[in-house]
């Protein structure tokens, strides 16, 4: 079967967890058999290495899909960046009605043409986040329609009011509209099971008829097997990107947690990983790993991982990667987020405000290679159940029928 992926975040280089996650699934869909085109939407004016793609999926099968020029180009980028700082700015002034975004809002209809041509021996489509959702509609009908998820967007900004971040939500979806994205798919993949329910109350609310199939695919992880060495001790890795939901738990856990691990144990060392580096100053304690290429390499000189996060939707990823290399986990309950407790056997999980019991728990680690190896094996176990699972589920989604007509389809994108 021929499968498109078509997306707006590029799978290359693969240093955030939204762009790790594409590139699994491209690799995944190739290790089931199918053969897969990546198609790359230039929506914003991402650092993308397009060599990597073209070397990964074949150079005839990485498309760039183009903006209609330089001039069109700047125009398209001018447009995406000044609505999204003007949103900011009307927010300040108190306008709720302003954190919304409208679902098409980042979409080159230029794009469209190109998609159509490129489509006519496609089988399978999947597109990469609710707000691409327009581009199915350049695909036959007779081509099986996939969303993507890999977050939800309806009323989004709420979440991060709460936690205090007024623009760390990145974009807000009123409920009709990211349904109305959903309904161009036959089938509509959830990141993780509790998004799945969600999304399936949020179109039975409005409609009980002609709606997608909701179904879960999380993320799919690159397994080498376990690091080898465990014994570098009295120190921790906080992985991540320079993000408002990042900033927060890594602030949260300098501020509150940091100190009370230094008290017992002075020599302790926080190793950074990821663009978070470019937002923590040079403090005591810490040393900023930057981008890294190799994860186990990296983790094997810290072989426990820290996250604690406050606040944030989908699935946390920098879980699974620890875990898929077989690094236990010192987690928030937000930070677990989307992970069913049977693959907790490498996870301690600790209340979001408990800033004591999560630094308990880091200096009991951090002191004890023999706990360390196995609560890490536990979490690579579970890291090889996991996979085969996301993987059955990506399978048989690939397999799913077309149950809905594409007049029904463009009936309700249209709405």
């Amino acid at each position: 079967m021929k499968v498109a992926i078509v997306s707006g975040t590029p799978a290359f280089p693969a240093n955030e967890g939204n762009r790790s996650r594409i590139l699994q699934m491209a690799n995944t869909i190739k290790a089931l058999g199918h053969e897969l085109v990546f198609i790359y939407l230039p929506i914003r004016n991402y650092e993308v290495d397009d060599l990597a793609h073209q070397t990964a999926f074949g150079k005839e099968n990485y498309i760039k899909i183009s903006n209609g020029g330089l001039i069109r180009s700047v125009l398209h980028y001018f447009r995406a960046d000044t609505l999204s700082k003007a949103k900011n700015v009307i927010q300040l002034l108190g306008f709720k009605g302003l954190y919304y975004t409208p679902l098409d809002m980042n979409y080159n209809s230029y794009w469209t043409h190109q998609l159509t041509k490129l489509g006519q021996d496609i089988d399978a489509v999947m597109v990469e986040y609710v707000f691409s959702s327009r581009a199915l509609e350049a695909f036959p009908a007779t081509t099986l329609r996939i969303l993507d998820t890999l977050d939800a967007f309806a009323n989004r900004h709420e979440l991060y009011i709460a936690q205090g971040l007024k623009f760390g939500y990145w974009l807000s979806l009123k409920q009709q509209d990211e349904n109305r994205g959903f309904r161009r798919a036959n089938v509509v993949i959830a990141i993780q099971e509790e998004e799945a329910t969600r999304f399936k109350v949020q179109l039975t609310s409005e409609s009980n008829i002609n709606n997608p199939e909701i179904t879960t695919v999380s993320h799919i992880l690159k397994l080498n097997g376990p690091i080898d060495d465990y014994s570098a001790a009295n120190c921790a890795i906080f992985l991540g990107s320079d993000n408002p939901s990042n900033r927060k738990s890594i602030t949260y856990f300098v501020d509150e947690i940091l100190p009370l691990i230094v008290r017992e144990i002075p020599s302790f060392e926080l190793k950074l990983i990821g663009t978070i580096c470019n937002y923590i100053s040079d403090l005591p304690n810490i040393t900023k790993l930057g981008k890294v290429d190799d994860l186990k390499a990296a983790f094997s000189l810290a072989p426990l991982s820290l996250n604690p996060m406050r606040v944030g939707t989908g699935i946390n990823i920098k879980m699974l990667d620890a875990m898929a290399v077989g690094v236990p986990t010192i987690a928030t309950d937000t930070g677990t987020r989307g992970l069913p407790t049977d693959y907790h056997n490498g996870v301690i999980t600790i209340a979001d405000n408990d800033p004591i019991t999560f630094a308990a728990e880091v200096v009991r680690f951090a002191q004890d290679e023999m706990l360390r190896r196995q609560k890490g094996q536990a979490a690579f176990h579970d890291a090889k159940r996991w996979n085969d699972e996301q993987m059955n589920r990506l399978n048989q989604c690939l397999s799913k029928k077309i149950s809905r007509s594409n007049d029904l389809i463009a009936h309700y994108s249209r709405r």
